[in-house]
Parts: C-alpha cells; structure tokens; sequence
C-alpha cells in the first residue's frame, strides 16, 4: 500500500512538473518586451469624462457651464475629476435638487478650481518627498496644494483647514494628467 502511495504521488509531481514546463510562454526574442503603460488613455480629459459613468455628473455640469473646452484643450493641465458619489454629497450638503438647479457661476468656479495650470503627476521626482505640499494655481486663479503619502495616495490642499486623498492618480490623457477624487474639492487656508 505503501508503494502505492509512493508511485502515485511521484507521478502527481513529475505531471506538475511536466505541466508547469509546457504552459511556460515562451518570448521570441531574448530582450525585455515592456508592457504598455495602462496610465496612457490616448484620448482628452473629456473624452475621457464621457467615456466614464462614474463620472456622469460631472459631465453635465461642464455641459450646463459650457465649459468642454477646457477639458479638450491641447494645453496640458492636471485635472481633478468628482465622481457622481462626490456630486451627490456636494447637492445634498448645499441643499440643491440636482446638477440643473446649481447656479452655472458657481459650477464654473467649482469647475475651474479643480484644475491646475500645470502637469502634476506624483511620479515626478519634485514630488519624491512625502508630505511636501506644493502649491499651484488653478484655473479660478486659487491655489491648490498637491502631495502625497509615503504610499503615494494623493493628497489635496494637505496642511490646509480641509485635505482630501485621491482615489485615482496618475491617468495621462493627451493633455495633462487626471486624479480623481469622490469630493468636490474647494480653496482651504494654510494652517499656522
């Protein structure tokens, strides 16, 4: 019974093996074959805001501020896009019934300060050090602080009165760099 056993297990291992050898993929040539960079969507930020129904609302508040040329510029910018859950939240804490009943001059200031007048992507080395908020100007003309944690999770407006974290960092679109956060974001004075 013994030897039985025996022969069974060693024919369980030599068929793993054998399996394992032939399932191998095997590589034409001997370099390195780089995968694609899955941060590249190949399209605008606002073809990217369609694309996306989690970001639906967002999308008709740039409609109702007729704002779509400021996410399909070809002037690179770092774009801060609220999901629906972050539009939801911003309706019920300010009392509002839907996007439609938000006055446009407030979207087109929420809007405009959820984008920065330059490339921020957390790769960047001046961005190395953790919890090193650096302040940069929005399209509102406020400023907006980025960092991020020793994880690399993004941070908004970090050593302010109110900070947020990103959900999402790091897409590149054809014209700058998109976060995306579940908060509608807004100006926060530095604490002393």
């Amino acid at each position: 019974m013994k030897k039985i056993k025996y022969i069974v297990t060693l024919l369980l291992c030599i068929f793993t093996v054998l399996v394992t050898f032939f399932s191998c993929e095997v590589q034409d040539s001997f370099e390195y074959d780089y995968a694609e960079d899955n941060s590249k969507l190949n399209m605008s930020a606002w073809a990217y805001i369609q694309k996306n129904d989690s970001l639906s609302s967002l999308k008709e508040a740039i409609m109702l501020a007729k704002d779509e040329a400021l996410y399909e510029r070809t002037e690179k910018s770092t774009f801060i896009l609220p999901t629906n859950r972050a539009f939801k939240a911003y309706l019920k804490e300010n009392n509002y019934d839907a996007i439609g009943t938000v006055p446009v001059f407030i979207l087109k200031d929420m809007l405009r300060y959820h984008i920065v007048k330059a490339v921020v992507n957390f790769n960047d080395p001046a961005l190395a050090p953790k919890n090193k908020p650096i302040a940069y100007q929005t399209e509102k003309g406020e400023i907006m602080y980025l960092s991020h944690t020793g994880t690399y999770v993004g941070l908004i407006n970090e050593g302010t009165n109110k900070q947020w974290q990103i959900r999402t960092s790091n897409l590149v679109p054809d014209n700058g760099v998109i976060h995306i956060v579940d908060q509608v974001v807004f100006y926060s004075e530095k604490v002393k």
